[in-house]
C-alpha cells in the first residue's frame, strides 16, 4: 500500500481544523501521512494541532512565524511530503471515509497521473448541504490533458470549479517537481492547477461527490474583491503557453472575454481607467480580428 500525503494549510482555523483532520484520521485507506501548515495563526490553531499530533503519529506539522498565504503554505508542505502521491484539503472542509481511497483505486486503476472527485457544497449560514449529484449519476471518464481542458468548460455539476481547485484530487508527487503554487495576494488555485494537468498524460475524473467544501463568510473567496477573483491574469497565462503548445483555444479565449468585461466593467466603477483601457483594448481587438 502506497504511502498518500495529505496537506493541510491553515490559518486561524481554531473552528473548522479539528473536523478537517478528524477526517482524514477516518480515512479507510490509512497508509498516510497528514501534513498540517500552520500559517502564522494568531489564534489557537497551533494548540489544537499540537493536541491531534500528540494522539496520532501520521501527522507532522510546521509552524511558520508569520502568514505568508495559502500558496506558501503548500509549497513549503510539499518540501515535507514523503508519499508518493498528494492530495490537498482546506482546514474548514472535510472529507467522507472512503474519499482518498477512491481516488486512489480511480488512478491506479486507469493508470492515470490524476485522479478527480466531485464535491458537495455546505452552506454554513443556513446549515445546508447543496446536493446536486445522486448514486444513480455516476460515470467516470478518462481524459487526455486536451480533453480535459475542453470537457471542463460550460459544463453542470461545477465541473469548471472541479478543474480550478487543488483539493478533490489525487496526483503523483512527481508532476510537481517543476512546478510551485503561487504565492501572491490570491489566485493560487488558477495559475497553478492547470500546470499540473499539463504535466500529466492521463486524468481520470469520476462524476461522485465525496469531499464536503463550506461556504462560511469568513472564507478567502468570499471576502476577495470579485475583480481579483476573477482577475485575467491566470487566463492570458493559460493562453500564452497553451497556444505554443497548439491546444485549441476557442474555449480559453471564450473565458479570458467573460472576464475582461466583467473586470472591465469593475474597474471603471472602481475608478482604475488605466486598467478599464487596457482591458477595452484587449476586447476590442478580439472583436476585430474576429471577424476576418
Amino acid at each position: 500500500m502506497e504511502k498518500i500525503s495529505v496537506i493541510i494549510p491553515a490559518y486561524n482555523a481554531e473552528k473548522y481544523l479539528e473536523q478537517c483532520v478528524k477526517s482524514v484520521q477516518s480515512q479507510i485507506y490509512d497508509n498516510i501521512e497528514i501534513i498540517i501548515i500552520n500559517d502564522g495563526s494568531t489564534d489557537r490553531t497551533a494548540e489544537i494541532i499540537e493536541r491531534l499530533k500528540e494522539k496520532d503519529s501520521r501527522i507532522r506539522t510546521l509552524h511558520k512565524r508569520k502568514n505568508e498565504g495559502i500558496g506558501a503554505a503548500r509549497n513549503s508542505a510539499l518540501e515535507l511530503v514523503t508519499g508518493q502521491y498528494v492530495l490537498f484539503l482546506d482546514s474548514d472542509d472535510w472529507i467522507d471515509p472512503n474519499h482518498v481511497s477512491d481516488l486512489y483505486d480511480l488512478l491506479v486503476r486507469t493508470e492515470s497521473d490524476v485522479s478527480i472527485a466531485n464535491f458537495t457544497r455546505y452552506i454554513e449560514s443556513e446549515n445546508r448541504y447543496e446536493i446536486h449529484i445522486t448514486d444513480d449519476d455516476y460515470y467516470e471518464r478518462i481524459f487526455t490533458p486536451q480533453e480535459w481542458f475542453a470537457y471542463q468548460y460550460g459544463k453542470p455539476h461545477y465541473l469548471s470549479v472541479c478543474f480550478t481547485v487543488p483539493w478533490c484530487k489525487l496526483y503523483k508527487r512527481s508532476l510537481f517537481e517543476n512546478i510551485l503554487y503561487y504565492t501572491g495576494s490570491f489566485g493560487e488555485d488558477d495559475r497553478t492547477t492547470w500546470k499540473l494537468y499539463l504535466a500529466a498524460d492521463k486524468i481520470a475524473y469520476m462524476h461522485r461527490p465525496t469531499m464536503v467544501y463550506r461556504v462560511n463568510s469568513g472564507s478567502l473567496t468570499q471576502t476577495t474583491e470579485q475583480s481579483t477573483v476573477f482577475s485575467v491574469e491566470p487566463v492570458l497565462e493559460r493562453l500564452a503557453l497553451l497556444s505554443m503548445l497548439g491546444f485549441n483555444l476557442e474555449n480559453e479565449i471564450a473565458a479570458f472575454d467573460w472576464r475582461a468585461n466583467f473586470v472591465k466593467n469593475t474597474s471603471l466603477s472602481n475608478g482604475n481607467i488605466e486598467l478599464y483601457k487596457e482591458l477595452k483594448f484587449q476586447l476590442d481587438m478580439i472583436e476585430k480580428y474576429r471577424k476576418h
